[in-house]
């Protein structure tokens, strides 16, 4: 590693890039690979460190709600209630409705979900 690569560590530690930092060395070495420009390499690591800062946000919102368990859509097991409507579910998820100006109502006995 080049004294380059430490001082611009220290810098991204200092500005709490951890993000950035993380891939740092790799996209380092995909950018010389491939000839890419400046620009190009800088926007592949402000990439990794948004995506970064969303995980983390991610995390800490799971942990906050006290869920034991993460769970998505995905994994839901559809066939528990053939009746649900599986394509308005995923319609209500896009939040769609607040962009039209619509409510949505979810009916259900208490402390089901």
């Amino acid at each position: 590693m080049s004294m380059t690569m430490v001082e611009i560590e220290k810098q991204l530690k200092g500005l709490r890039l951890s993000g950035m930092l993380a891939t740092l060395e790799s996209r380092a070495l995909q950018a010389s690979q491939c000839n890419a420009v400046l620009v190009e390499a800088l926007s592949w690591l402000l990439q990794d460190e948004m995506d970064h800062r969303s995980s983390n946000l991610r995390q800490r919102r799971f942990k906050a709600s006290g869920l034991t368990e993460m769970k998505t859509l995905t994994e839901f097991d559809w066939s528990f209630n053939p009746k649900l409507p599986k394509r308005e579910i995923y319609e209500l998820v896009t939040a769609k409705f607040i962009q039209n100006g619509e409510h949505a109502l979810l009916i259900g006995a208490p402390g089901t979900g």
